[in-house]
């Protein structure tokens, strides 16, 4: 190895070869990564470069790069480690379909991130952990299929998240919150939400409860359903005006694209925000009455509704001693449940004592359900009963215990002059956890539609103010769930006696949902389960499989998912039909049709949600989408190609959601194909005649002609008659019915000669009454068994052939008889 001596005359060749070395050596200490361009160290430029990869050796004092328009597939954790400055990170139009987690966990100072037009499926939890200062989220024109509902969490100051144009079906309530306090309150800094154009059907009630500083959602180009599971949004709408935005676009009328409901029919192109809130309904299937003679009744199974908050820890529980001015008292004992709405929630936050406090404010609105006796249920109507139209509104008064829990007294808030609320000075005296429901006024009123003899259902309803200590979002003890459902779910099922449903019901969540279902029968079970006949088994992956269904397996089939803080549902609906049709059982139309000819029902409904409509055809098959010949359009109509005789018999149409089901039943009969009936003379001459016959029947035609005769004039003193075989003839194997692509005519029938006169009153000499009895001998000898054929079709047909003639020379011998008897009996009349 060379060594360089420098002295003062040879400094001036050392010291560029001590340049070029330390910058072999350390290539990262500053620079601009190959291919990439650079305006300053702040700014790194590598759009258009054809990278597979996030470049090595960025520099730590970054601000701002460009990585779009290349080709990188994969972010990794590590590849934008040490990048603590950068503020603007632009990675649109890659090819990125995977996010390792905490790939940007480094970027503490991040708040634009650009990832439009990629290949990202799933955000998950971890994925933009770290992110704090995110202003701006552009995830839209990718494949993202599912959220998790902590993707967003921890990003405080996130105020826009952009997802349009994805494969979005489904959204959990708490997708947009970015912060939460005692596991209770959720709060979102989001002010621009943008879900357009994704596969979006409908939306949970409380999707935007949290979100008080929302100023623009964007929902256009989703196909909603605008059924009962939306009829919050209009009021929600209402309650934030302007909030919902269309977007501005020439192409469309009055220059502007707004979401509409693309179901029910009755609201389809409607805009979503302008419907009342009474035509978002659910309403059982109906099959429209122009197709149905009678309505058949079903057995639908009790359908009770079940709440998801049925299945969720109660917040906490409520004391109440209260008296009046009669001097009735009463106790009560209640659980409190979780809130079923916020309004109006706002956080401040401020300082004290060197310490974060964040001050929150919101209107609360739960419920109370308390366990009542028989002995005291006298003494609680007393009390509470005048107090269901109006609420009973309270003032906290003196604190009465802090320890071992805290107690407040409350008096009844008089009512002014004018007003119509009802007072008796209550008095009572308050315990509750956790404390916080023991605000300043809180109201009660009893709700009579819920309330039974054994347990009283009590609204209550406060303004909540509290102070949360400190403001670093926390994750634990956070609980969801989440039963997926898609565009392509199947929640109704028809299956014939004897057969098998299987009921999937795929979940996810945090920690593991245990899974439960409830039987048509109201029996509730715990997934993994067997019932003692092994006909209902339910997998631990939450599959329920019905084998040997019977009548009584009809119903409704409740999937329910709950892990502590949180539950869903999903409801799928049985429907078991016999195998037996009977002819009074048809409500539809008798079709009389060909062979070969198409066949054609209609089944078209109304109902919301819109009805699933599946055919029982006549081999006792469940058909439920297009298959080969047979097909099934989305309006419910059936169409088969190219009838076959397995094609003849019942046809049941089965229109159900989860409110019930309707039946539709049809009758097809199948006729053969007309014959071709020809009429010849003696010459051989003849005309063809068309009419309705079976493929099974044959065809033969027969001249009085072939029949043998000494008579010189034989030929050209009969008429010339068609005879056909009114029996079916033997079924030919598919080969021998099609040739060369052509039908072959397999039969026809006898019809009447019109006009003509069937008896002469030519005289007959004997000879032509008699008829040769080597030839009658032959015949017989063919009847008896003829000559061997080796196909079997042909045979069948010789012998038929064989039968034909005997017995047309049997017709005419009595004919020849009669007209005999006739001639006789005339001249006897003469003489």
């Amino acid at each position: 190895m060379s060594r360089c001596v420098c002295g003062a005359p040879y400094l001036w060749i050392c010291l560029p070869v001590a340049l070029l070395l330390v910058a072999a050596v350390l290539p990262a200490s500053g620079g601009c990564p190959k291919p990439c361009a650079c305006s300053g160290p702040a700014e790194v430029r590598c759009a258009f470069k054809h990278l597979t990869a996030v470049p090595e050796h960025l520099q730590a004092a970054v601000e701002r790069m460009n990585l779009g328009y290349n080709s990188i597939t994969v972010l990794r954790e590590n590849d934008l480690s040490g990048l603590e400055n950068l503020e603007q990170l632009m990675l649109h139009s890659n090819a990125i379909h995977s996010i390792e987690d905490r790939a940007f966990q480094d970027l503490k100072l991040l708040q634009v991130l650009k990832m439009s037009h990629n290949k990202v499926k799933e955000i998950r939890k971890e994925t933009f952990k770290g992110l704090a200062s995110l202003l701006r989220l552009h995830l839209d024109h990718n494949n993202i299929e599912f959220i998790n509902p902590e993707a967003f969490y921890g990003l405080t100051n996130l105020q826009l998240v952009n997802l349009d144009g994805n494969h979005l079906q489904q959204l959990h309530p708490d997708t947009f919150i970015t912060m939460r306090h005692s596991q209770v309150f959720k709060l979102s800094s989001i002010r621009n939400i943008h879900l357009s154009d994704n596969l979006l059907t409908t939306l949970p009630a409380d999707m935007f409860s949290g979100c008080s500083q929302l100023e623009n959602v964007f929902l256009h180009g989703n196909p909603w359903t605008c059924d009962c599971r939306m009829k919050w949004f209009p009021v929600w709408a209402q309650r934030n005006t302007g909030v919902l935005k269309c977007k501005q676009d020439r192409r469309y009328p009055r220059g502007q694209l707004c979401p509409v409901c693309q179901s029910p029919s009755h609201s389809h192109n409607q805009q979503i925000d302008l419907l009342p809130s009474d035509a978002f309904t659910c309403v059982k299937p109906w099959i429209e009455p122009h197709l149905k003679q009678k309505n058949i009744s079903l057995d639908e199974g009790d359908f009770t509704p079940v709440s998801p908050k049925d299945f969720i820890a109660p917040l906490g529980s409520i004391e109440l001693n209260l008296a009046d001015q009669f001097h009735s008292d009463v106790s009560l004992s209640c659980t409190v449940q979780r809130p079923s709405a916020f309004e109006n929630l706002t956080q401040t936050l401020e300082e004290e004592e060197g310490h974060n406090v964040t001050m929150l404010s919101t209107a609360i609105t739960t419920y109370l359900v308390c366990n009542t006796d028989y002995e005291h249920i006298q003494q609680l109507w007393q009390i509470l009963a005048a107090y269901s139209d109006s609420p009973m509104r309270l003032e906290r008064g003196l604190m009465l215990a802090r320890s071992p829990e805290m107690m407040y007294s409350y008096s009844q808030i008089k009512t002014k002059e004018g007003d119509e609320e009802i007072h008796t000075n209550i008095e009572a005296e308050v315990k509750a956890t956790p404390a916080w429901l023991m605000q300043g006024e809180v109201s009660f009123q009893l709700d009579r539609t819920t309330t039974t003899y054994s347990t009283m259902h009590i609204k209550y309803q406060s303004v909540v103010n509290l102070r949360v200590e400190g403001t670093s979002p926390k994750r634990d003890r956070y609980s969801w769930t989440m039963i997926s459902r898609d565009n392509q779910t199947k929640t109704e099922h028809t299956v014939l006696v004897g057969g098998v449903a299987q009921l999937n019901c795929h979940v996810q969540g945090e920690p593991k949902p245990l899974m439960e279902w409830i039987l048509p029968d109201g029996s509730k079970v715990r997934a993994p389960f067997s019932s003692d006949d092994r006909r209902i088994i339910i997998t631990a992956e939450g599959k329920l499989t019905l084998r040997g269904a019977d009548a009584s397996d009809t119903g409704l089939y409740r999937c329910i998912a709950t892990n502590y803080l949180d539950a869903d549902i999903l409801v799928f609906r049985v429907t078991v039909l016999s195998l037996d049709v009977e002819e009074a059982d048809v409500n539809g139309v008798q079709v009389s049709k060909l062979l070969g000819e198409n066949l054609e029902f209609d089944c078209s409904s109304s109902g919301s949600p819109e009805a699933s409509i599946h055919w029982i055809l006549p081999d006792n098959s469940v058909l439920v989408e297009s298959y080969a010949y047979r097909k099934l359009y989305k309006n419910g109509t059936l169409l088969i190609q190219g009838l076959t005789a397995r094609d003849r018999g019942f046809y049941r149409c089965l229109a159900a959601n989860h409110l019930g089901v309707d039946l539709l039943v049809s009758q097809v009969t199948l006729n053969e194909e007309k014959p071709n009936v020809m009429i010849l003379d003696s010459e051989g001459s003849g005309m063809n005649m068309e009419d309705k016959v079976g493929r099974s029947l044959t065809e033969r035609t027969v001249t009085l002609n072939e029949i043998p005769s000494s008579s010189p004039f034989d030929s050209k003193s009969q008429e010339s008659k068609t005879v056909t075989s009114d029996r079916p003839y033997p079924r030919l194997r598919l080969q021998d019915r099609y040739r060369g692509g052509s039908r072959v005519r397999l039969g026809q029938r006898r019809i009447g000669t019109g006009n003509r006169r069937i008896w002469s009153s030519r005289v007959f000499d004997q000879a032509s009454r008699k008829v040769d009895p080597h030839k009658f001998a032959e015949l017989m000898k063919k009847a008896q068994g003829g000559s061997k054929i080796n196909s079997g079709a042909e045979k069948e047909r010789e012998t038929y052939k064989t039968q034909m003639a005997l017995s047309n020379s049997f017709l005419v011998m009595v004919k020849m008889v009669l007209v005999k008897t006739i001639l006789l009996q005339s001249q006897g009349k003469n003489l």
